[in-house]
């Protein structure tokens, strides 16, 4: 097999990871008030093998507080994805201390859901985001 057709071959492969990926984040309930969904680790660099999981981090405001409950929120999730699930408080956090999949995700994260200012402190919530604007003028204005 040539070059070219192994690296064809090893996109498609990737793609079909990210693609489960996406697959995941859709089906994540709206009760957990998603900010970002972002694969990160081997699949994200490109580095992947036969074995590897996909690594999801979900950034949510509506998480459990236990480990064990926020997997179960994040449940069910499709064979190979490996999520992990922070609040937007914890990944501030986390990222000031480069926390390794912090660092992983601003270095190589393929962002499913989302975007990196969704995650700032001043970030509107997804509740905030899916209402309508606010009328900004007073009734005397315009006349």
């Amino acid at each position: 097999m040539g070059a070219e057709a192994v690296l064809r071959r090893r996109r498609a492969e990737r793609a079909a990871l990210i693609a489960r990926g996406q697959t995941f984040a859709q089906g994540l309930s709206a009760e957990l008030q998603v900010r970002a969904v972002v694969l990160h680790g081997s699949v994200a660099r490109g580095d992947f093998n036969v074995w590897s999981d996909v690594d999801v981090l979900v950034v949510a405001d509506a998480l459990p507080e236990r480990f064990l409950d926020r997997l179960d929120a994040l449940a069910p999730w499709p064979p190979r994805i490996q999520p992990v699930a922070w609040t937007p408080a914890e990944w501030r956090q986390r990222s000031a201390r480069r926390d390794p999949i912090a660092v992983t995700v601003c270095r190589h994260g393929v962002w499913l859901a989302g975007a990196p200012e969704d995650l700032a402190e001043d970030a509107p919530t997804p509740e905030e985001k899916s209402q309508p604007p606010r009328q900004t003028s007073s009734p005397s204005e315009g006349r």
